[in-house]
């Protein structure tokens, strides 16, 4: 079973040339907010097969067919229509993209094809939050984590007390790692440790001025024969 969602569509014969990296803006609305995207498919992909009119509109949907072939009795079929990102370039050789998907049924709601990383995993933006057993991201998708999530000891030092510090110094710049056997965010790289920048407060007051020149330069001169007020 594929988690979520069995998908024993056929696909469309014929052999991709070449390479195609196509990035659309699917993860805003027409208002430009961002779109929560629950992921519920993570699977590597044997084979790309896409139509010799596939692509990613301005608008961020997709034009023709593509078809991420998982194994001999599976393939997810993008239709055309989908809400979707291309960030794999390699579409010629095998096992080296990875289908992340919203699906409903056997139905691809919105995409995303990755490149695989090493040691069978898949890497993602970084994280924002962790609630109710799913890690969000920045660009607005949602994945499962593991009860540990491990941090990457040669980026991220020792000094690292918990997952919120490391939100705090580490997540902007940090990068997510997906194991492709669990389907869950099982660690982190650090990047370039985040630095607050210092605070500024604003005076709405008028920095218009002039100088007053004294009447006089005359120091004046003091009696002595005049006795200082009583305390």
């Amino acid at each position: 079973m594929l988690l979520a969602v069995g998908v024993d569509t056929a696909f469309a014969g014929g052999e991709m040339k070449g390479e195609i990296a196509v990035e659309a803006p699917a993860t805003f609305d027409e208002n430009g907010n961002l779109i929560p995207r629950r992921v519920d498919l993570i699977e590597p992909v044997a084979f790309v097969v896409a139509s010799p009119d596939f692509g990613i509109g301005e608008d961020g949907l997709t034009d023709g067919v593509l078809d991420a072939v998982l194994d001999a009795n599976r393939t997810a079929r993008v239709a055309p229509g989908t809400p979707g990102e291309v960030d794999c370039e390699n579409f010629a050789d095998a096992n080296r993209c990875v289908l992340v998907a919203d699906v409903l049924g056997d139905a691809v709601v919105w995409f995303a094809l990755l490149p695989r990383a090493p040691r069978d995993t898949v890497e993602l933006p970084p994280i924002v939050d962790l609630q109710e057993g799913y890690a969000l991201f920045v660009n607005g998708w949602e994945v499962l984590y593991a009860p540990v999530i491990e941090r990457d000891a040669d980026s991220c030092g020792d000094d690292v007390v918990s997952f919120s510090d490391f939100l705090r110094r580490f997540g902007p710049g940090s990068t997510t790692v997906v194991d492709l056997e669990t389907r869950q965010v099982t660690a982190v790289i650090c990047g370039e440790e985040f630095v607050e920048p210092p605070t500024t407060v604003g005076y709405e007051g008028s920095l218009d001025g002039s100088i007053v020149t004294p009447s006089t330069s005359a120091v004046p001169v003091l009696d002595p024969n005049v006795a200082p007020p009583d305390s």
